[in-house]
């Protein structure tokens, strides 16, 4: 009892009450925006509704469980290298013996339910490059990382994590996964082989090409006749929606129209016109769309700004660790969620091609809600050791 107490002293209430608040937002949510579509199709109106909410229980769970481990369990090299195992056969098995997917083979089925891979990376990717750099400043060698004597570079074993997502092809995933590398790499003031400029030219040289692409895909499609045409058409959509309404602009165009709909306090629960059959994936990528149309510019508002207090939260949490290690996971973590979350408003609202990605914690998947359950539990663990001053170095053992 004595235990369960001050468990509950140092629990951060600031993490967890804003996460349980935006897990009942998306059950609710979910049902609203899939009830209508699965009526017309002769399916029941609530099954969606049933799996996110045993989603979320299992991502409770699983937070729960994991703010009260030892960090050790999930950040010795060995954990790391079985997860990494799992993880490339995974995606591997997903690459080359599943359907494609609206385009993309990132799915690997489950009769009922279905495993996203590259959304578990993300948060392996947290714990890899945390360790990697932890290790680095306490001076040992890159083959230390995995086994004795192994001549594996780890940015090898990355790369090709990263290629079976990129050509899945999952180019939202694959942008998130690599901002989380990048970001933790650049944060980590003891890599001493990337000095500030050469970080800030790096940072640079990728805006670049990114300008530079979008700059070509502007003046046609070289990507025609490939799997990855696709992507000019999500681009094409970005550029000028309207001229491509019928195809791959219908999802902004009506996302365009919800938005308008719902002016400030919106239609109210239940009554979005553009979820009827109008705007596809209703309560996966487009959930905000809906959200915007039935509680109005405040809802939404108010809704964000839980999501990003999580974001920011997790950041101070890192920012206040004394430890190299949990300060680059929680970079890491609060990197994933941000960008996924730009990603994610910014093609609903235009500013942003589209890109697939779901809404943290309110879209349907239950990949997604267990990934930032877990990281938001381990999140939960370091502030509880901070609380109690009682940091853990991983890089001891």
């Amino acid at each position: 009892m004595k235990k369960i107490k001050e468990k509950i002293q140092y629990f951060d209430n600031y993490l967890f009450i804003p996460y349980i608040i935006l897990c009942v937002v998306g059950i609710i949510m979910v049902y609203s925006a899939s009830s209508i579509n699965l009526s017309y199709g002769g399916l029941k109106a609530d099954s969606y509704l049933w799996k996110q909410l045993i989603f979320v229980i299992i991502g409770v769970s699983a937070l729960l469980v994991v703010c009260h481990l030892n960090p050790r369990w999930w950040a010795n090299s060995k954990f790391i290298l079985i997860s990494y195992v799992i993880l490339i056969l995974l995606l591997g098995f997903a690459l080359f013996f599943t359907n494609p997917i609206n385009g993309a083979r990132g799915w690997i089925n489950f009769g009922p339910v279905s495993l996203q891979p590259a959304e578990f990376c993300k948060l392996y990717f947290a714990l890899f490059m945390a360790r990697l750099m932890s290790l680095r400043e306490k001076g040992f060698e890159n083959g230390v990382y995995y086994s004795t004597g192994s001549k594996i570079k780890p940015y090898l074993l990355v790369g090709l994590m990263l290629f079976f997502i990129l050509v899945a092809p999952d180019f939202g995933g694959f942008t998130i996964n690599l901002m989380v590398i990048l970001v933790i790499a650049t944060a980590s003031t003891n890599n001493g082989r990337l000095s500030y400029r050469k970080r800030t030219a790096i940072w640079s040289a990728i805006a670049l090409v990114l300008l530079g692409a979008i700059q070509l895909l502007r003046l046609g499609n070289p990507l025609g006749g490939t799997k990855y045409a696709y992507m000019y058409a999500r681009f094409q959509a970005f550029f000028d929606p309207f001229s491509v309404a019928d195809s791959s602009g219908k999802q902004l165009v009506n996302s365009y129209y919800a938005i308008s709909n719902g002016g400030l306090l919106g239609l109210g629960l239940g009554n979005s016109i553009q979820k009827r059959g109008y705007l596809p994936a209703p309560y996966t990528d487009f959930i905000l769309s809906v959200i915007n149309e039935e509680l109005g510019f405040v809802g939404t508002v108010v809704i964000l700004g839980l999501l990003f207090f999580i974001i920011a939260r997790i950041f101070l949490i890192g920012i206040r660790s004394q430890n190299t290690y949990n300060t680059l996971f929680c970079y890491g973590i609060g990197s994933f969620m941000l960008v996924q979350s730009c990603f994610n408003i910014g093609g609903v609202l235009g500013l942003l091609p589209i890109t697939g990605v779901t809404l943290p914690f309110i879209s349907y998947g239950g990949s997604s809600m267990i990934v930032l359950s877990l990281s938001v539990g381990m999140v939960m663990n370091i502030a509880a050791n901070q609380n109690r001053g009682m940091e853990i170095d991983i890089t001891e053992k």
